[in-house]
Order: structure tokens, then sequence, then C-alpha cells
């Protein structure tokens, strides 16, 4: 977290390059959450692309969006589930 949160001071902008998932969204969201607190004004968007090709990398930064929370937020139920029933 400390490497995040040195970067974080230098940038204006954070672009998230994780699995295209809920698991990765939620992990954007916990990156987001260190970043923010020591730059409140970044500005952050996700890429989504689900091969490490040129195009798709190319396609995915030229159509880059905003994180979607209720993704991650459906990670954090699930988990909350899975602890509660003991899976």
């Amino acid at each position: 977290a400390e490497n995040l949160r040195v970067e974080a001071r230098k940038c204006a902008w954070l672009i998230l390059w994780l699995d295209c998932d809920r698991e990765g969204e939620n992990i954007a969201f916990e990156v987001i959450d260190v970043c923010t607190k020591i730059k409140p004004s970044l500005r952050v968007l996700r890429a989504r692309f689900s091969a490490l090709s040129l195009n798709d990398v190319t396609r995915a930064l030229n159509n880059l969006v905003i994180p979607n929370e209720n993704e991650s937020k459906a990670v954090d139920m699930r988990q909350e589930i899975d602890l509660r029933l003991g899976a």
C-alpha cells in the first residue's frame, strides 16, 4: 500500500488494468481507496480487456470506463455470506 501512496502523490490520473471480472473490480476499489485518501482529486478510470494482445489493449485504452462500485460490492457481499454460512 505504501507504494500506491507514493505513486498517487505524483499522479493526476489512475487507470486500473486488472482482471475483467468482479474480483478485479473489487481490487480496483481497494486501490482507489488507498490512492484517493492521499490525492482526492485523482481521476480514476478502468480498462476492460480480455487478452494482452495489441488489439485488446488498444481497444481498452480507447474505451476507458468508470469503475463499477456495484460489482465490487457484490464481491464483498458474497464474501460476507460465505463467512456466515461457513462456505
